[in-house]
């Protein structure tokens, strides 16, 4: 979907480039902060989406290590715990007290 809007916007920009001489400048003002803005805006996007795979990274790193983690006030360990890498989630143990909880990675510190 995101390719879908990307080309969109690609269209967007040359058909607006191809007129660009001919609108006024107020036009070209506000073309050029619009187009500004949908930069920007990808770039802090993508920069929030690393910061997140980066700090998932940590917590499973930190996880497989054996080091235990806080999660909703629940310390998160693998004698409690598996990871599921599909869901990016915790799941209790069978045979643990903590059976069938499900922790969200997106949760831990």
């Amino acid at each position: 979907m995101a390719y879908l809007f990307g080309i969109a916007l690609l269209l967007l920009l040359f058909t607006v480039l191809h007129f660009f001489t001919e609108i006024s400048l107020k036009e070209k003002v506000l073309t050029l902060s619009i187009l500004s803005s949908f930069i920007l805006g990808a770039y802090f996007f993508n920069l929030s989406n690393e910061n997140r795979r980066l700090h998932l990274e940590t917590v499973l790193l930190n996880f497989s290590h054996g080091e235990n983690i806080m999660c909703n006030e629940i310390n998160v360990n693998q004698t409690y715990f598996s990871y599921s890498s599909g869901t990016q989630t915790f799941i209790g143990l069978k045979e643990s007290k903590m059976a069938g909880r499900l922790i969200s990675l997106d949760t831990c510190k």
